[in-house]
């Protein structure tokens, strides 16, 4: 089975971009560098990865460029403007983009600002600037601005959208009908959205977990809603390493999503590891 993962980090772990890694998260305030993941996909038989940013800067952007531009596993990135600031991000898209063919999308840390900054003229120009480079807007956001979100699309008809972490329910408080709903319906009604299952792990209570069963069960009603809302075609993995580590290693990760496939036998493996990323991305 040929696997691509659509979402992983790696980071130089000092700065102030990385306050969020506090003490409960020790467990990752470390360095995660290429040689750690080229570790990770050669243990698991990954053949290719998605480096995204994790800081809100174009230096980091052009550091990972540079990387999937010297490594084969490395099948994209995807980067940071401030999408904020509207039409103006058009040259530091373009400044991207020479820099590498390996530029798949861009987006921005949406998650913990208000609702109204996604739905602001100059954010909406910037998201169709976006697109009008043929590139992907990945969409980090909260269940909370699934709405939100939902109107950005609408306004966008023309831009391939990715929603993130499967917009982040809340697992931890058993919330799910609501998220579920509103998922439903921004897939319903936009065929140009796209979902990646990844960083469930870590919206769950992991700390009560004694081993994959476990997790499993709690994981397994967001996937089941995931894929009645978005279908086989429009269903991508990513395993959100290295901040999943916090709550299983890689390979339960990954094979927490085998299992669901296996036991789902109307769902094609192949699109979910494969297929799905390799269109959306347009990886050769």
């Amino acid at each position: 089975m040929r696997i691509i993962d659509t979402h992983n980090h790696i980071w130089h772990c000092h700065g102030e971009h990385f306050a969020w890694i506090t003490d409960s998260l020790s467990s990752i305030r470390r360095d995660f560098l290429i040689e750690d993941l080229e570790v990770v996909l050669a243990e698991n038989h990954v053949e290719g990865a998605i480096l995204v940013q994790a800081i809100p800067t174009i230096a980091e952007s052009e550091w990972l460029l540079e990387i999937a531009e010297g490594n084969d596993n490395i099948r994209g990135v995807i980067g940071w403007v401030d999408i904020s600031q509207g039409a103006a991000i058009k040259s530091d898209l373009q400044r991207l983009q020479n820099k590498s063919r390996c530029l798949k999308g861009i987006r921005y840390m949406s998650q913990g600002l208000p609702d109204e900054h996604l739905l602001t003229p100059a954010f909406i120009e910037g998201v169709r600037c976006v697109g009008e480079q043929g590139l992907v807007y990945e969409l980090l956001i909260t269940s909370q601005q699934l709405e939100a979100a939902r109107l950005l699309i609408s306004a966008c008809p023309e831009v391939t959208f990715v929603i993130e972490h499967a917009a982040k329910p809340a697992i931890r408080n058993g919330e799910i009908a609501e998220w579920r709903e509103k998922l439903m319906q921004t897939a319903r009604e936009h065929r140009n959205v796209y979902c990646k299952l990844s960083g469930l792990i870590t919206e769950a209570d992991y700390s009560r977990w004694t081993g994959p069963e476990q997790a499993y069960r709690e994981i397994e009603p967001y996937i089941d809603a995931v894929f009645a809302a978005f279908g086989t075609e429009r269903v991508m993995y990513g395993s959100d390493w290295p901040v999943s580590l916090l709550g299983l290693p890689y390979a339960e990760v990954l094979g927490l999503y085998q299992r669901y496939l296996q036991t789902h036998r109307t769902l094609s493996s192949d699109n979910f590891f494969y297929r799905v990323a390799k269109n959306v991305y347009s990886i050769k």
